[in-house]
């Protein structure tokens, strides 16, 4: 199965135009439709924070709409990792919960939320959910916003996601691949960890105008356990 990885979008911040935002996600659709992917995981920050939003996208909620009005072209997947600021609105208006898991091919598809510490009740679901797909064969692929400590170079290490090590050690000792997407850091394009049976890894970014960096997006196959990284003119 091919799982594009999308992260930080940033639809309607002050640093993009309009014009530039239309173009992106039309271009954008185009690169999904040609990239053979059969589902797309969005890491998050797909409209910026409410402070640096432009003027004509009067809200958080209004931006996220707009989204999924784009989104909506689309006869693949989608999955979604939920961002704190969008909660009040993210499952009515996506129908998916923030901690949600999606079985596919094989392949168990989960999608959490932005919290650097996972609560009790986020743990007992991924542990859950692992233990099942580890009964059923499932290989993993796992979302979140904040990324996998060692996944991509960071001078914070505090901003990592604080996993605990018998989460690491079950990870890593799993009986099937598993994958940790993560973004948020807009980090560049580097090679992923791999830990035993885990491969954590950053998923990609777009490019901002202010800022002299690239777009990239990244496609795993969990076929053959090949990450694709593609660096789009977008």
């Amino acid at each position: 199965m091919k799982i594009l990885l999308l992260s930080d979008l940033h639809l309607f911040d002050v640093r993009m135009t309009p014009q530039r935002d239309l173009d992106r996600l039309e271009k954008l659709a185009s690169f999904i439709t040609g990239s053979g992917a059969e589902a797309v995981l969005n890491l998050g920050d797909t409209v910026s924070k409410a402070s640096m939003l432009r003027p004509e996208c009067p809200s958080i909620e209004d931006g996220f709409r707009h989204y999924l009005r784009w989104r909506s072209q689309f006869r693949i997947l989608f999955i979604e990792c939920a961002i704190t600021r969008e909660l009040a609105f993210f499952t009515s208006l996506s129908g998916q919960t923030p901690n949600a898991v999606f079985d596919c091919e094989g392949v168990s598809i989960i999608a959490m939320i932005d919290h650097t510490d996972f609560s009790p009740e986020q743990m007992a679901f991924l542990t859950g959910v692992l233990a099942r797909s580890r009964s059923e064969g499932r290989k993993v692929v796992i979302g979140t916003h904040i990324p996998y400590p060692g996944s991509c170079s960071h001078p914070d290490k505090i901003k990592f996601l604080h996993i605990p090590p018998e989460l690491h050690r079950t990870l890593t000792e799993f009986p099937q691949p598993v994958w940790w997407c993560g973004g948020h850091f807009h980090s560049n394009p580097e090679q992923p960890m791999i830990t035993g049976s885990l491969t954590a890894l950053y998923g990609g970014r777009f490019r901002l105008d202010t800022r002299n960096d690239t777009t990239y997006l990244r496609i795993i196959d969990t076929e053959s356990g090949q990450i694709d990284t593609q660096f789009p003119d977008f």
